[in-house]
């Protein structure tokens, strides 16, 4: 009995040792290595939070957004007093 745990634990190890290496080998290669496709970029500018495409596109890629507010903040009474005044909408297609 315990020779089959020791067995599977064994192949587990194995398996996830071997997963890593591989891993770490894809992560190592040189773009070039890769593929020529590059991460591509583009923000936008709203005055309130919108919703960007999310998913595959055109040649492969998938795209993906981020909201990010942009905050104006003033110093009053010892504080800071911080509002939204816009939102930047940055899409990302890799």
């Amino acid at each position: 009995m315990f020779t089959a745990i020791n067995t599977k634990f064994a192949q587990t190890t194995f398996a996830i040792a071997a997963t890593v290496v591989v891993g770490i080998a894809i992560a190592s290669a040189p773009a070039s290595a890769k593929g020529s496709r590059q991460v591509q970029t583009q923000d936008y500018q709203f005055n309130r939070a919108m919703h960007g495409y999310e998913g595959h596109a055109n040649g492969g890629y998938f795209c993906s957004y981020i909201r990010i507010p942009k905050r104006v903040c003033n110093w009053r009474g010892g504080r800071s007093i911080c509002k939204v005044r816009g939102w930047t909408l940055r899409q990302e297609c890799r």
